[in-house]
């Protein structure tokens, strides 16, 4: 019999609720140290050296002109920075918007990518070539750093060309090959250039030229053949996207990608007009405005240009950027005082007790510029246009390197149930092409009509094949939607249909020089139009199509403008004045600003951009493909990463790396583990206001 009362029973009971309760809490807190030390832990990405795919400290915004949604990064607003990104570059239509942070929260910067590291990974497996790692930075052990593994214990490394090569350290006989990509990590790394759907409608109403069209001459500056249109021939609609052919042409009849985003220049020369015309209109100046609204419509036709390793993520322009001496000259500058040479303004940063409202008067008056709500004095105008042609955001936040390595998506209806469907990519002015018979999905890839080769490079194939056509079969049977895609990464044609990897009968890999530059000519234009769709004898509508490149590694240990090309910054070419009296016709139709008195043009990225922009100069310059490649060894237990955001990762190609840690790699026992999950994104748009605890769902996934 119990002694005990109900009292002390129940008292019992609470303490031993209690007590468990507490040993629960302590032995999940237990697991959870102990979790997190072997297993899983949660790291935040500071910085934005693996953009696209990762993004440290950004800003995410959806352009008002053509409504794309992309990221640009922030990590200048960090404690050690203590900068402002005031303004971003849209990557689809080139338009520049001053972000607008005191009504709109949203554009404010948000913390980087939450990921799930798995420090389980490589207990008892050895890293993949292309796992995205997690490891301790080798100079200071406190700091962690996330890169793309690229080169492994016991080889040599050779990054040129944008790619990745590698052979064994100990082997002196062997000789360098591609390191290709798996499908799942080309997918993953391929960055967005072009998309059909983001077309601004003032684009339209200029009759600014559309990016796919059949091709004209170079003599007629590219403006679609006589053709086009006609019975037998591509047609474009009247609104909205798409090109249609009948199928009633038994020859192979094409359209191709014209690569004509604006840039930002042409922003504001567009933006000022309307300011113009709108305030010709006010003050009843009806016949004026109306002139040139007419002549809005035809001054506007851009010549294609170079595909290059553009990261939205990296332009966006500083606060710094303005209230600096440019922003001084340009924004203090009033046309109706009368200033001596060599005077200043009162406007300068010292008259100012506050820095912030000076940097808002700047940022004010760069909007204004922008957005044209009203006409601003010409000089304002030539100098903002000049800064955003090469200064903001700088030169080594652009495109400064030609990318070759391309992949294209085309969502296409099939309308009968015969003919041939193919397409192709150039690169350095060799066509690498694919054709589907409509009627029974057979595939045949081939290098330049068959008169290139396909061979292995692969020392594990025991194969040896070599011929000048692959084949596969695909999905397609006459009539339906399809979405096809194509890619030509790191040597190797691939194709799509319907997001499914159509089987080969033998990989499609190729031997290129390693060195490689555009090529054209009046009668092929090769690389200044590097993507096709052709029709032989098939009715298809193209309805929609997007164009992606792929990562393209700079072979520099220093980060600045024209490294690769041996250039120092703000150190012309050597060639650059012969090349402007050489060339100068084709200068001044293909960008005039070239032309343009030298005390008043830009230098650094400005150079690099003549010799990328002059095609006629292509096959003759040397200037592209004379680069510099990197060499590295990688010994027993070291590792060498690089950043995805090749222009901004500060990774073991650079000089800094190995000043700090005295070899380009990092030893195997700094490893944390391999990057896992994107697990909480920040929310988007507006309701990061009323439900800021609502993840982006859409951005939570498995790290490729």
């Amino acid at each position: 019999m119990s002694n005990k009362s109900s009292i002390d029973e129940i008292h019992d009971g609470v303490v031993m609720y209690i007590r468990d309760m507490l040993e629960g809490f302590a032995l999940a807190f237990i697991l959870a140290f102990i979790f997190r030390g072997f297993v899983v832990e949660a790291f935040i990405i500071p910085t934005g050296s693996m953009a696209h795919g990762l993004q440290g400290t950004h800003i995410e915004h959806n352009c008002k002109t053509c409504d794309y949604l992309y990221r640009v990064g922030a990590s200048a607003e960090n404690p050690d920075r203590n900068d402002e990104i005031i303004a971003t570059v849209c990557p689809m239509c080139g338009f520049t918007e001053v972000l607008d942070k005191a009504n709109d929260p949203s554009k404010n910067a948000f913390s980087g990518d939450r990921i799930l590291v798995n420090k389980y990974a490589y207990m008892f497996n050895d890293p993949k070539r292309w796992d995205v790692i997690v490891f301790k930075n080798p100079s200071d052990t406190t700091i962690n750093y996330i890169k793309r593994l690229v080169g492994l214990p016991g080889e040599k490394v050779l990054v040129s060309n944008g790619d990745v090569y590698t052979k064994p350290l100990t082997n002196t006989n062997a000789v360098y090959e591609i390191a290709r990509k798996p499908e799942y990590k080309q997918l993953a790394m391929m960055q967005l250039v072009h998309d059909t759907q983001f077309r601004p409608q003032a684009l339209d109403d200029i009759m600014w030229p559309q990016p796919w069209r059949m091709v004209g001459t170079y003599a007629d500056g590219y403006h679609p053949p006589a053709e086009e249109g006609k019975p037998g021939y591509w047609k474009a609609s009247t609104e909205g996207f798409q090109y249609s052919i009948d199928g009633s042409n038994s020859d192979k009849v094409s359209i191709r990608y014209h690569h004509n985003v604006p840039d930002q220049t042409f922003w504001v020369k567009y933006n000022q007009l309307n300011a113009i015309i709108k305030q010709a209109e006010a003050e009843g100046q009806t016949a004026e405005a109306a002139q040139i609204r007419e002549r809005l419509k035809t001054m506007f036709w851009p010549l294609p240009k170079l595909i290059t390793d553009v990261y939205a993520y990296n332009t966006s322009i500083e606060l710094s950027d303005l209230i600096g001496r440019d922003g001084h000259e340009i924004f203090s500058y009033d046309e109706n005082e009368a200033v001596e040479e060599g005077s200043e303004s009162d406007l300068t940063p010292a008259a100012y007790t506050d820095v912030v409202d000076f940097g808002s008067q700047y940022v004010s008056r760069f909007r204004d510029v922008l957005e044209g709500d009203q006409p601003a004095p010409a000089r304002v105008v030539d100098l903002v246009s000049q800064k955003l042609k090469s200064n903001w955001p700088g030169g080594e936040m652009r495109g400064q390197y030609w990318v070759g390595d391309l992949a294209v998506e085309f969502d296409v209806t099939i309308e009968n149930d015969s003919g041939i469907l193919g397409f192709d990519i150039v690169e350095s002015g060799v066509y690498y092409e694919g054709e589907i018979d409509v009627a029974t999905g057979k595939l045949t890839l081939s290098i330049d009509g068959g008169e290139e080769y396909f061979v292995s490079t692969n020392a594990e194939d025991s194969t040896g094949f070599e011929g000048p056509v692959i084949e596969g079969q695909t999905s397609i049977r006459g009539k339906g939607e399809y979405e096809i895609r194509f890619s030509n990464f790191d040597n190797e044609l691939r194709v799509w249909v319907d997001d499914e990897l159509i089987e080969l009968n033998h990989p499609a890999t190729f031997v290129t020089e390693r060195l490689l530059g555009p090529r054209w000519s009046a009668e092929d234009p090769g690389d200044l139009l590097p993507v096709g769709l052709h029709s032989t004898g098939v009715a298809v509508a193209l309805t929609d199509a997007r164009i992606y490149r792929d990562v393209y590694y700079i072979a520099t240990s220093a980060l600045t403008v024209g490294a690769e090309y041996g250039l120092s910054p703000y150190q012309e070419a050597e060639d650059t004045v012969t090349l402007i009296k050489q060339y100068e016709k084709d200068i001044a139709r293909i960008e005039p600003i070239w032309l343009l008195p030298r005390p008043q043009k830009p230098t650094s990225y400005s150079e690099l951009s003549l010799h990328l922009d002059l095609f006629p100069a292509w096959n003759n310059s040397k200037f592209l493909t004379d680069r510099q490649a990197l060499e590295f060894e990688v010994t027993e237990d070291e590792f060498f990463p690089m950043g995805d955001n090749s222009p901004q990762s500060l990774d073991a190609r650079s000089s800094q790396w190995y000043s700090n840690v005295g070899r380009h790699t990092f030893n195997r026992k700094l490893f944390i583990g391999e990057a896992l999950l994107i697990y909480w994104p920040h929310p988007h748009g507006a309701p990061i206001v009323e439900w800021p605890l609502i993840p982006n769902f859409r951005r939570i996934g498995v790290i490729q």
